[in-house]
């Protein structure tokens, strides 16, 4: 069997080249048909595909590629003249953007494999994928002297998405209980496979370089608290001459110095994880036994990080942002000798007050205690109970006096439970980086279906 398609679109969102071309082609064999495979009785389907296709992306905001300007007596458009001053509205660019933006093309081989067996009992199938992004269309920031106040869109390189995705079920019966099982999972890697210009692409806690997956969290491999001013200067011994100069106290974040050179800075910072999983998943279970049915669909993921800026948050000094609760027993608490007798001399017992074995720096010690590491950094692994619905449909002899042909009460409840590591409200974070992302809503449903 062989298919083709071809598609010319055109997008008023590139200027330049509003014309994409997206061809595609698919080869499939159904060997089930083949004599030599027609007279096995347990085979009911056997197909093999191959196929490549190309498709266009244009999903990006009106005049992305148009300069635009602004205009108000406002934030800092306006001008202060005369005397007295008065302020006189300007304009100012907002963007100087790429004016030669071009489609995006999502190009894809695929190879697989489907089957059936055993009347329908066994079925499945595997597949191969390889999607390249070409021409992908990412925010970058320009230089400051650019003079932009927003991020441009750029056709700046290629991503790679590699994996195999596998689907498997299976359904009987017995006697008048019928149920079936089911499930898929599926592998990806992703990674950027080309850059324009070979400059890397920087988020606010994300790098996208080459050989990377696409916005790859970036930072310093947390340690733990120094306990003591003289434990600092151990790892970061360049300072031991100039110990004012060293910035970082007993109580302050401990991060890998990686190069082992003695000052902590921008080469001690690595890819310290990203938002892909490396594993998708899901299930469903299903059966009836005389009027009543039961079905079942878990979903979860592993194999990702989330990076849990509300933390950040909770765990600050409380100055713009309401504190976590368990601040007061986890945050990190010590006195100098000085401090001590100080406390002492007024009567407060020092050592009620201190915390040494907290897990959370002072909030008020270095600048450093929130930097991007991987303190924040969470697993986003995860399995939910995405639906469970539960019915009754009522005997025929029950409804045909009603004159109903068929009728079923049910209960839907979603996102009934969540097995999760990650502290936050919900795992299921798009975008990586979790800002205290409002969590999904359980809900549930009553209901009846009928038929007439």
């Amino acid at each position: 069997m062989i298919t083709s398609n071809f598609r010319a679109d055109a997008s008023s969102r590139y200027t330049k080249e509003p014309w994409g071309c997206f061809p595609s082609v698919a080869l499939a064999w159904r060997m089930s048909e083949e004599e030599w495979l027609k007279n096995v009785e347990w085979i009911d389907n056997l197909k093999l595909r191959l196929g490549f296709g190309q498709a266009g992306n244009d999903g990006i905001p009106s005049g992305s590629f148009i300069p635009t300007m602004g205009s108000s007596l406002d934030v800092f458009y306006g001008y202060p003249l005369g005397n007295p001053q008065v302020m006189v509205g300007g304009a100012a660019v907002l963007t100087q953007v790429n004016t030669s933006g071009k489609w995006e093309t999502n190009e894809q081989w695929d190879a697989g494999i489907d089957f059936s067996f055993w009347n329908g009992k066994l079925s499945g199938t595997v597949d191969y994928f390889l999607r390249n992004t070409l021409d992908a269309l990412l925010y970058v920031n320009a230089p400051a002297h650019v003079g932009n106040l927003y991020p441009l869109i750029k056709n700046v390189g290629n991503i790679r998405n590699t994996g195999v995705e596998l689907s498997l079920d299976h359904k009987h019966h017995i006697g008048a209980f019928h149920y079936n099982i089911g499930g898929n999972i599926s592998f990806l890697h992703n990674e950027l496979t080309a850059v324009n210009g070979g400059s890397p692409l920087w988020g606010d806690r994300t790098k996208t370089d080459l050989g990377m997956a696409l916005n790859s969290f970036w930072g310093y491999e947390y340690e733990g608290i120094y306990q003591t001013d003289e434990e600092a200067l151990t790892q970061l011994y360049t300072y031991k001459e100039r110990p004012e100069e060293l910035g970082v106290h007993a109580g302050d974040a401990r991060y890998k110095d990686q190069n082992g050179d003695g000052i902590l800075d921008e080469s001690d910072k690595k890819c310290i994880g990203n938002p892909f999983p490396k594993l998708t998943y899901g299930f469903n279970l299903g059966a009836d036994f005389y009027g009543v049915d039961i079905q079942l669909f878990f979903q979860g993921v592993s194999g990702n990080k989330i990076y849990n800026a509300m933390r950040e948050r909770l765990e600050g000094d409380g100055t713009s942002h309401a504190l976590a609760t368990y601040m007061a027993d986890e945050v990190w608490v010590g006195y100098t000798d000085v401090v001590r007798d100080a406390l002492l001399a007024k009567g407060v017992n020092w050592m009620e007050l201190e915390n040494r074995n907290g897990t959370i720096p002072n909030p008020l010690g270095s600048p450093t205690n929130t930097e991007n590491s991987t303190r924040f950094l969470e697993d986003g692994s995860y399995l939910r109970l995405k639906n469970l619905q539960i019915g009754y449909t009522l005997p025929k002899n029950i409804t045909e006096k009603f004159h109903c042909s068929r009728l079923r009460f049910y209960i839907t409840a979603s996102n009934l439970f969540t097995i999760t590591n990650y502290s936050g409200y919900d795992p299921e974070v798009g975008s990586g980086v979790d800002y205290g992302n409002y969590p999904q809503s359980r809900t549930f449903t009553f209901g009846l279906n009928a038929t007439f």
